[in-house]
């Protein structure tokens, strides 16, 4: 498939990307002829399989992997640097990197709700001072991957959604402040996505404690456009954003939901 936007010669970090929805970023960065670091923090197998994938994409050249836990500032520094000594320049971040514990709010664990504000929010923000001293070289951008549930309770994770909800104003904040050097801010908000499996969650999704009629189900389909999202739909969004023509977008969310948002 040729890439509708030419991002040849462009160096992107993009983090939680051995695997989901990040892996299909880069699947679409490197399509539109760009060069990215994949992240990883628990997983470095499957990342190293994304890797392999990636390089018979678009060479081996096109994409290195770098461990590190973006919730921690000096790893995610490290990650920044490593990303322009390996490349020597970078212009753009995707941050992707999150987790889902999947505990209603009357029984969170204090230790899981520190984890995802760390990683959520805290990741996303630390990211986002790593790079921008090479982001002002290259007037840049950065995309946050946030979520419908950043506008809309979830009933399986309210903590999950209340770091989606926080990164609304991490973006509206990053685009008014990083507007002077040229650097713009986006955010995207997919809805359900397939993936292999989501990380972190020690138990399945709970059932809705109040199940809406099946006639419900029937008038009001919960993808309007017929299927569930894919890691691409939220890629080739991440591709058009970080490129030329949308030199004069920032501070905006875009969703990749199928509609669901309308429901």
């Amino acid at each position: 498939m040729k890439a509708p936007f030419d991002l040849t010669g462009k160096v992107f970090i993009v983090t939680g990307s051995g695997k989901g929805i990040g892996k299909g970023i880069v699947r679409c960065f490197v399509k539109a002829g760009a060069k990215c670091t994949i992240n990883c923090n628990s997983n470095r197998a499957m990342a190293e399989e994304t890797l392999k994938e990636i390089q018979a994409i678009g060479g081996e050249d096109c994409a290195f992997l770098y461990q590190a836990d973006v919730s921690d500032y000096a790893q995610a520094e490290a990650m920044a640097k490593a990303t322009y000594d390996h490349f020597g320049r970078i212009d753009g971040l995707v941050n992707n990197a999150a987790l889902q514990k999947q505990w209603m709010l009357d029984e969170y664990p204090i230790k899981d709700y520190d984890l995802l504000m760390h990683v959520n929010l805290g990741g996303y923000i630390n990211m986002m001072r790593a790079v921008l001293p090479y982001l002002k070289e290259t007037r840049g951008s950065i995309t946050c991957i946030s979520s419908v549930h950043g506008k809309r309770p979830t009933d399986f994770d309210p903590v999950y959604a209340m770091t989606k909800g926080g990164m609304h104003m991490l973006l509206r904040e990053a685009a008014i402040e990083f507007a002077k050097y040229g650097v713009r801010v986006n955010m995207i908000m997919p809805a359900g996505v397939k993936i292999e499996f989501k990380t972190g969650n020690p138990r399945p999704f709970q059932k809705p404690r109040l199940t809406p009629p099946r006639e419900y189900y029937e008038k009001y389909p919960m993808y309007p456009l017929g299927r569930h999202g894919l890691p691409e739909d939220s890629g080739w969004a991440c591709v058009y954003l970080a490129s030329q023509e949308a030199e004069h977008i920032s501070g905006a969310c875009l969703r990749a939901d199928g509609c669901s948002m309308l429901l």
